[in-house]
């Protein structure tokens, strides 16, 4: 039996826990904008999702998997995808994740300003939420796109982040964007990247 977990990048995350087992990483873009993650997941008996809010006020919930559709195999779990992102839409597309295994698809984010220290993070992970998490260094004062203190620099990698979110353009000017500034609370990386401050 398998299940799709679902993720949308600065929204919330699904986690899979102890029962679920990634099998394939499917991302759903519309245009250059990444909209949203899909792990399909075998499942091994009842479990519960972890769903992680990214946004304020940042909470997490377990959701029983009685409630997620159930499929009998990966290709069918990826059919239902396929008519869920549909194809009316040139700009809406599916591209599944060039990886073996979600294990293995980890991402490298640098931060050259803390001694090049490197750290492995899965992708499409915060980068804010990174660098605390793996003492990084990256400043920060309210971790929600309020105060600006978050600013860095995408020394490398810039094509493995996400959108500029507006908040951002709040606290940074246009040549900051051309120049590789983010603001890494708003900032998810699905691929490796090297960081300054």
């Amino acid at each position: 039996m398998y299940i799709v977990l679902t993720s949308r990048p600065g929204e919330y995350r699904s986690e899979p826990t102890p029962g679920i087992t990634p099998v394939e990483i499917h991302d759903y873009y519309y245009g250059k904008r990444h909209v949203a993650a899909f792990v399909v997941a075998k499942l091994d008996g009842q479990a519960r999702v972890r769903i992680v809010e990214e946004s304020a006020p940042h909470g997490a919930n377990l959701v029983p998997t009685k409630f997620y559709e159930k499929f009998g195999s990966v290709s069918e779990a990826i059919a239902s995808l396929e008519a869920l992102v549909g194809h009316e839409h040139a700009q809406a597309r599916l591209s599944r994740r060039n990886t073996e295994s979600p294990e293995t698809a980890m991402v490298q984010i640098t931060f050259l300003s803390n001694g090049g220290k490197t750290v492995e993070a899965p992708p499409n992970s915060n980068l804010l939420r990174i660098s605390l998490r793996e003492k990084g260094g990256i400043p920060f004062k309210c971790g929600g796109g309020l105060c600006g203190t978050c600013r860095c620099r995408v020394e490398s990698g810039r094509e493995h982040t996400d959108e500029v979110k507006q908040k951002e353009r709040r606290h940074l000017s246009p040549e900051d964007l051309e120049n590789g500034y983010r603001m890494a609370c708003q900032t998810f990386v699905n691929g490796d990247v090297s960081v300054s401050w």
